[in-house]
Order: C-alpha cells, then sequence, then structure tokens
C-alpha cells in the first residue's frame, strides 16, 4: 500500500474506511428493509436512471439512516458521455453523500473533473471540502487507460471496473488483471465487476477476483452478497 502525505483527503478517507466486500446498486425506489436484510458492506443508489427515478432519492436515504446510521449510502453517477454526471453529483452531495462511483470512467482525467464538481457542491451545501470520496469504474478505454488514474486525485480510493464481455473470456481475464495492477500500484482498493453469473459460476469469479488482489465486488444481485461476503472476508 502506498503512503501518502500527512493531511491529505485520500489518507484521512482511506483511514475512515473499514474494508467494503460488498457492494449493492440498487434502484432509489428500492425497499430499504428488503436490501438492508441482504447484509452489504456498503449500499449503492444508481442514479444512472432517468431523473425521475431520482425523486426517491430524499426517502431512500431516510429510510436507510434508520436502518443503519453508521454508513451512509455511495451513489454511482452516470459517465461524463452522458451529460447529466453534475447534476447526478448535486443530488449526491445535497443527499449527504461520502461517496461517489464514477460509471464509464475513462480516464483519471475524468476523476479530476469530477473532483472539482465535487468541491463545488461541497462548498455549496456546507460540506468540508475533500469530504467526499471517489471509486472510479473504468470502461473499456479506462482499463486500457488504467496508468492515468495514479495520483490523478487524493480523493480516488477505489477502483473497479464494468464488466462488457463474457466471464469467462480473455478480455475479462486481461479487464481484471490490469484494473488490479493498476489499483495495488495507486494503493487503492480493487473492486471487481458487477457479474452476470450466479451459482457455481458466480463464486468461481469471486475466487479469482480476490485471488488477483480484489478486496471486494459490486453486485446488482441481493442473493450474490452473502456470497461475496464469504469469499472476501479475512
Amino acid at each position: 500500500m502506498k503512503k501518502f502525505k500527512i493531511g491529505s483527503s485520500r489518507l484521512l478517507i482511506m483511514k475512515e474506511t473499514p474494508k467494503i466486500r460488498s457492494w449493492l446498486i440498487v434502484e432509489p425506489s428500492a425497499d430499504m428493509a428488503t436490501v438492508h436484510a441482504a447484509g452489504a458492506d456498503r449500499l449503492v443508489l444508481d442514479l444512472t436512471g432517468s431523473s425521475e427515478s431520482w425523486e426517491s432519492v430524499a426517502g431512500s436515504c431516510k429510510a436507510w439512516a434508520e436502518l443503519d446510521p453508521d454508513h451512509l449510502p455511495a451513489f454511482l453517477l452516470p459517465p461524463f458521455a452522458s451529460m447529466r454526471t453534475e447534476v447526478a453529483a448535486e443530488y449526491a452531495i445535497r443527499a449527504g453523500a461520502v461517496t461517489v462511483l464514477l460509471g464509464g470512467t475513462r480516464n483519471g482525467a475524468e476523476v479530476q473533473r469530477l473532483a472539482v464538481v465535487l468541491r463545488v457542491e461541497e462548498l455549496r451545501f456546507g460540506r468540508p471540502p475533500g469530504s467526499t470520496g471517489i471509486v472510479a469504474l473504468a470502461d473499456s478505454a479506462g482499463i486500457l487507460a488504467a496508468a492515468s488514474f495514479e495520483r490523478c486525485s487524493d480523493r480516488l480510493y477505489g477502483l473497479g471496473w464494468e464488466q462488457d464481455f463474457d466471464p469467462l473470456s480473455d478480455a475479462t481475464r486481461l479487464a481484471r488483471a490490469t484494473i488490479g495492477l493498476a489499483a495495488s500500484t495507486i494503493g487503492v482498493m480493487a473492486i471487481d465487476a458487477v457479474s452476470p453469473t450466479r451459482n457455481g459460476p458466480f463464486q468461481s469469479e469471486c475466487r479469482i477476483a480476490r485471488e488477483n488482489g480484489f478486496t471486494g465486488k459490486l453486485s446488482r444481485r441481493l442473493d450474490q452478497i452473502q456470497i461475496i461476503n464469504h469469499i472476501f472476508a479475512d
């Protein structure tokens, strides 16, 4: 793990962040009691859908705070290519986000761009500057530009990827290895992609990810969470 200068926002974020095995991505309208029962280490509210779906964010955050006040939800932001990232970031900061995941991240420059957006929103809503961490989810371009994430922002404390390939293909193995190595080099958490598989193949994917240095995995399925938690446990 790389060392960071005393007082840097990344050092503060990483000190306050325990190991996160499972990241459960759900729609803002999901039933929070059902989601909480799944046992995920981190809830992620999905803001990549229509802006109408965002209207449920405030209610979901309130319900979640009653269930798990010590772990605020993270937010999945749409990629910059969608032209909706800034508006989604405003929603996230207004809701009290301490972590945002940037979908479809193409390079480290986009992480820097998001850091600027977050600083503006933090000041706007009276939040300490630098208090919101970033997890970059690299798309195919981002995987090829993995080296660009090094030193791109002190806010970056996790690096993951988005799976557009067959889970058992050579492309998937290359993508996973590339992100795992990049995260290790940078000194941030490596987070494996959402998987479309289940049961035996899914367990194998989790084990392969852990063997490649990943500390956790994204999921959109409630029934995958306990498998993830077990395989990525210390």
